[in-house]
């Protein structure tokens, strides 16, 4: 009777690769078909083991690209139609930190226009502000407007802004991406009525203290989310140690905020988080790639990696047969 057990419990040990409601449906069918072809061995054999092992990784892969049909895209665009416009809000450290310095240094209010001048991406971020609060009073068309023409105004904020046009489009990557994604979510989706449904409001109220610490962080440290043609080691010795912690802290919070708030216990909210998160794998890419490296090679990769992960890990939606489970 031993030997069964034993047995037993080592096809449990492999069975457990698989997913937990894969096993909670399948699980002990499986254990019966395996028991039964084991005929005298007291152990699974190595073809059994690569088998289940092959099985079980081939499934979860299934599951991260959406292929087995178990994910419902249009929830996934509604947490991001609520969530998306308060991560974005993320962006505007480097117009915060630049005015919050002025008033530091005491500006006069007569001049306080001719100093805005020199941040035209202000009324960007001020524009995505106000998409934040329509989404999250649930108006989805006006929202849906607003979001779009604040992804475009991107392109004028980056003409004005920089000497050079393609340096500062290559730095507002991940929150380009971003915004063509939340602005397409608030235009096909269920809109922020159903995200809210699926979220909830703590978890709204979690995510806007997140980014509100992140956004905090990355002020006292490096002013920006997103370093271009520097080192880490350069920005750790210009900066200090202690500031490039911070920095890594405030992504941690931000990725922390994104994943609470879209939900972790579903598959829908964990792809909204993923989803969520581009900006933050902007700035670890724009940071770790070469200092040296050329400017349409960081382009190709600061865009190419996030809009495969979008795309690919994003999950697009599988048109399925029907009768098909």
């Amino acid at each position: 009777m031993n030997e069964p057990t034993n047995l037993a419990d080592r096809y449990r040990r492999l069975l457990a690769w698989y997913p937990k409601d894969h096993r909670e449906r399948h699980g002990e069918e499986m254990l019966g078909v395996l028991l039964a072809g084991a005929g005298e061995r007291d152990r699974p054999s190595r073809k059994e083991t690569a088998d289940l092992v092959r099985g079980a990784v081939y499934l979860h892969l299934r599951r991260v690209v959406g292929i087995d049909g178990g994910i419902d895209h249009r929830d996934v665009l509604a947490i991001v139609s609520l969530l998306g416009p308060i991560v974005l809000l993320a962006g505007s450290a480097p117009v915060l930190d630049r005015m919050a310095a002025w008033f530091q240094v005491g500006v006069p209010r007569s001049r306080l226009m001719s100093y805005l001048q020199e941040i035209p991406a202000a009324p960007v971020w001020a524009l995505w502000a106000v998409v934040a609060v329509l989404s999250l009073f649930r108006l989805r068309r006006t929202a849906a407007v607003g979001a779009w023409l604040a992804t475009l105004g991107f392109l004028p904020a980056s003409a004005l802004g920089y000497n050079f046009f393609w340096d500062s489009m290559v730095i507002t990557t991940g929150w380009i991406l971003l915004g063509v994604v939340v602005a397409a979510a608030l235009t096909w989706s269920p809109g922020p009525a159903r995200g809210w449904e699926l979220v909830g409001g703590r978890r709204v109220v979690v995510l806007v203290a997140a980014v509100g610490t992140s956004l905090v962080m990355v002020m006292k440290s490096l002013g920006t989310y997103d370093v271009l043609f520097h080192s880490m080691a350069q920005v750790a010795n210009l900066q200090g140690v202690g500031r490039m912690a911070l920095w890594f802290l405030a992504l941690a919070v931000l990725v922390a905020g994104a994943v609470v708030a879209g939900g972790v216990r579903t598959r829908e909210g964990r792809r909204a988080a993923l989803m969520l998160c581009v900006p933050v794998v902007v700035s670890v890419l724009l940071l770790v790639l070469p200092r040296n490296s050329d400017l349409l090679t960081v382009a190709v990769l600061c865009y190419g990696i996030p809009v495969v992960v979008l795309l690919g890990l994003g999950g697009v939606p599988v048109r399925r047969r029907a009768g098909a489970r």
